[in-house]
């Protein structure tokens, strides 16, 4: 009976849903801040967070607007003149390669009428012209010429608007607010984790991407945890060896995988490479690892065995695993050999653009170094799993049956996710 009573306690009431008829600024402000304020820490959000408008238009000004985000590697952009969009929610942004190697980041959004300027997701331009009234910039943004404006008109004035560009070896970051967050500390640490691979030298050997008919939180927060891995990625189990331990916990799996991390940071230190966590606090924004992958495998391959060629300063193989975290959606995952760039991108409350770029040496050539369906099938074949198990979460979201759940044990990353999110997304004194 007392066992009954407590797991009444357990399941959260259901919170307030935004509803068309309280329309008004004011009332939508309210009804998102009673949401906030209804959260239970260490259940799942409630359901307007994965699903609603009004929340996802929020998402996009506090959170995605406002901080850093991998948008590329610095191999899409060689020569100048080359330039990729970005695009997220309603926004395009133009990255490209100015004068001097210099990197701009920019509004793809013409200053006379506000027509888009750049049509092609990628290319090489001398100069970005508006294909409606032919407006032409400079590739830093300058405004060079208006046709037929009138006198006194100060083309200083006209210039395309700007992002903030950061590139961390050889990964780009852009953010749009008019001041970025000071992530001094996140990008440092993750150049620490990441020089050792290289990426600064590296080409991309392939890239692709799924269309998630999900929310963005789902696709991170299931990004973000290993609980459902035993179930869902048998082959992700059988190459990393934190998988079955991260799963459930139970005692033998968990000793096995840190006397194994015991044995392996000892050797690969003695290498004089890096092993271990930064920073030690749960709480922090960002976090960069280094683990072993399993007993025995040299990469993260179907059988242990290189898929391509050593990358950056390293001379041998430790049998390591690289990763690190930047929130909101900035990831990377590395081996010895090749590395794995995921790119998360909401394009509204129930799509969601999830990239996986596959990074290889510089010099490494296609089906002599590296074969492509070798170096691509641990990653590919999870992210197409976690596309149907990402799928099927939001279907079950939008269900008049969903509440919040508890998180896990092993979900205690998305209790700290959350928290952080929610306190992004509140309403501003």
């Amino acid at each position: 009976m007392q066992r009954a009573r407590q797991r009444r306690r357990a399941i959260p009431p259901k919170q307030p849903a935004l509803t068309k008829d309280r329309c008004g600024p004011s009332n939508q402000s309210a009804s998102i801040d009673e949401l906030i304020a209804a959260h239970r820490p260490g259940f799942s959000l409630a359901q307007p967070f994965y699903s609603d408008a009004l929340i996802f238009e929020r998402d996009m000004q506090r959170v995605f607007q406002q901080h850093w985000l991998f948008v590329g590697h610095v191999s899409r952009l060689r020569r100048q003149g080359d330039f990729f969009l970005f695009t997220i929610g309603a926004e395009s942004i133009i990255v490209v390669r100015g004068k001097e190697e210099q990197l701009h980041a920019l509004f793809n959004v013409c200053r006379h009428r506000g027509s888009r300027i750049c049509l092609q997701p990628q290319g090489n331009r001398r100069t970005l012209v508006c294909p409606y009234h032919a407006w032409t910039y400079a590739l830093n943004g300058k405004l060079l010429s208006a046709p037929a404006m009138p006198a006194g008109f100060d083309a200083s004035e006209f210039s395309l608007r700007p992002c903030h560009v950061r590139v961390v070896e050889g990964l780009i970051f852009i953010c749009m607010a008019k001041k970025p967050p000071e992530f001094d500390s996140a990008f440092r640490d993750w150049e620490q984790f990441l020089k050792p691979h290289g990426l600064a030298r590296a080409k991309i050997a392939k890239s692709l991407t799924w269309e998630v008919n999900a929310n963005w939180k789902l696709v991170v927060e299931n990004f973000g945890e290993c609980y459902h891995c035993g179930p869902a990625h048998p082959e992700y189990c059988s190459v990393m060896a934190h998988a079955l331990p991260d799963t459930h916990r139970a005692r033998r799996p968990v000793e096995s995988f840190a006397k194994l991390t015991a044995r392996w940071e000892e050797k690969a230190r003695q290498l004089g490479n890096l092993a271990g966590r930064v920073p030690q606090d749960p709480d922090a924004v960002h976090v960069c690892v280094r683990i072993p992958i399993r007993e025995g495998f040299l990469t993260q391959s179907v059988d242990g065995k290189p898929v391509a060629p050593l990358m950056g300063s390293f001379r041998e193989y430790d049998g390591g695993y690289t990763g690190g975290r930047i929130y909101p959606v900035n990831y990377f995952v590395a081996s010895c050999d090749h590395a794995v760039i995921p790119r998360f991108t909401p394009l509204g409350p129930q799509r969601t653009e999830v990239e996986m770029i596959w990074l290889v040496h510089k010099d490494a050539v296609e089906n002599r170094d590296y074969d492509l369906q070798k170096l691509t099938w641990l990653w590919k074949v999870t992210t197409d799993q976690d596309k149907k198990i990402v799928d099927d979460n939001q279907a079950g979201v939008n269900s008049l049956a969903y509440r919040q759940g508890p998180y896990s044990m092993t979900e205690q990353g998305l209790t700290r996710f959350t928290a952080w999110y929610l306190q992004q997304i509140q309403q501003r004194k």
